[in-house]
Order: C-alpha cells, then structure tokens, then sequence
C-alpha cells in the first residue's frame, strides 16, 4: 500500500498546476493510449503472422512443388501487411518481374504509411506539453507576483515568494516528464518501422526472385494442368483474372 500522504503529495502537486496542467495530463494520456496501440500493432506477429512465415521462407520450394496458388490463396486470406504485399508479388496479373515490381513497391508504401498511423500524434503530444508546462509556469509566476503587487510592503517575505514560485514550476516539470517518456517511445517504434520496412522489402524481393524464376504466373496454369492427372489432390485455385477483374478490383487494390 502506498503511503496516504503520498497519494496527497501528487494530488497537490496536479491540482496546483490548474488548467494546464489538465491539458497535460490529457496528452499524456492520449500519448499513452496511441503507444499502447502502436506496440500491439508493430508486433511482428502482427506484420509477419507465424503460419506465413515457413511457407514464405520457403517459397522456392513450394514454386517448385507446384504449390504457388496455395501460398497465393494464404496470402490473400491474410490481413497482415506481409499478406498484403504477397499477394500482389505472386499476381498473375504481371508477366514480367519488371512488371509487378512498382505495384509491389506502391503496396509496400500504402502498408508502411498506415504503420506510422499516430506517429504524428506522439510528434504532437511532444511538442506541446513542454509548451503547455511553461504556459503554466508563466501563468502561475504573474499571478504569484501579481499577488504580491497588491499587498503591497505587507507580504515581502522571500519565503513566500518562493514557495509561489516553486508551485508555478509544477506545470514544466509535468511538461517535461510527458515530453521525455514520449520521445523515448517515439525513437523505439521509428527504430521499429524501420526494421518493418527493410524486412518487408526482403520478402518482397526475395518472392518476387523465386517466384519468376520458377515461371510466374505459368506455375497457376502449370497447376491446372496437373488436375487432370489421375491421382493428383485438388487444390483450391486463385481466380485473379475472372471473379477480380469483372467487379474491377485487382489484387493490389483489396
């Protein structure tokens, strides 16, 4: 149990802040809620998710086995940036690697930008708290000597005004503390995206080496052919020129 007169110290030291200090705690909290939502969306289960991660480190494998629609239909069925970005590299809708590579950039762009998503409002809270603590500061300093302006020789004690003094820097030392934690958790997930981007620009890369390399969107038809073979398991296809094409969508805009 924490010590009452604690809990006491620290509702003084927020309510002698005012309204500034409201404000501050307010960004704080925002700051807060917009880092606990970046470090569950950054997780790399989140980008990468486990049950894509063999399939796509083996991608080389499953062209040559004739199992590229399956990782096509995987892929698609995943809402992950990865899933997003391997689908359009594994698109027959490009025949040449020279083709689908700016579809497969421009994808890696759009999935990255909305990665940052409140990265700019973690910029915001550290900018403005510090502001929002010298504000009060200011605001607190002019009434203490205002204050002191009125009574006149009666309230000259230097104890006095420093007690005011010290109560007026509460709101910078607040500003202070929320701009502080707020950068170091705005190095962290820029570090973070940085590592996102270079890793999905390796799988990107490294999908669209394999997958024209072991014929690109043939290896679709090559699998068709073997359907007709006795014995062979079905497996279910992906339909990207048909079913996409006649509602206008295509793979890299879903």
């Amino acid at each position: 149990m924490l010590d009452p007169s604690i809990n006491a110290k620290v509702w003084d030291f927020l309510l002698s802040g005012g309204v500034f200090m409201a404000f501050i705690a307010a960004s704080s909290f925002v700051g807060i809620a917009v880092c606990i939502h970046r470090a569950l969306t950054l997780r790399w289960n989140s980008v990468i998710p486990p049950e894509l991660r063999g399939d796509l480190a083996r991608c080389g494998d499953g062209f040559r086995e004739g199992r590229a629609s399956k990782l096509h239909l995987d892929l698609k069925r995943s809402d992950s940036p990865v899933g997003k970005v391997g689908r359009v590299a594994l698109s027959s809708e490009f025949t040449t690697r020279e083709e689908a590579y700016p579809a497969v950039e421009a994808t890696a762009r759009e999935q990255m930008v909305k990665l940052e998503n409140g990265m700019g409002v973690l910029e915001v809270v550290i900018t403005i708290a510090p502001l929002l603590g010298l504000l009060g500061t200011v605001s607190g300093l002019v009434s203490v000597f205002a204050t002191l302006g009125e009574a006149g020789d009666s309230s000259d004690d230097p104890t006095l005004i420093a007690a005011g003094i010290a109560v007026a820097l509460n709101t910078t030392i607040a500003g202070l503390v929320v701009a502080v934690t707020m950068v170091i958790c705005h190095s962290y997930f820029t570090r973070r995206l940085e590592r996102i981007a270079a890793r999905l620009e390796v799988i990107a890369g490294h999908l669209l080496h394999e997958f024209y390399k072991h014929g690109g969107p043939s290896l679709y038809t090559a699998a068709l052919d073997s359907l007709s073979a006795p014995g062979e398991v079905a497996v279910e296809l992906p339909k990207p020129d048909s079913g996409e094409r006649e509602t206008g969508r295509s793979d890299f805009l879903s």
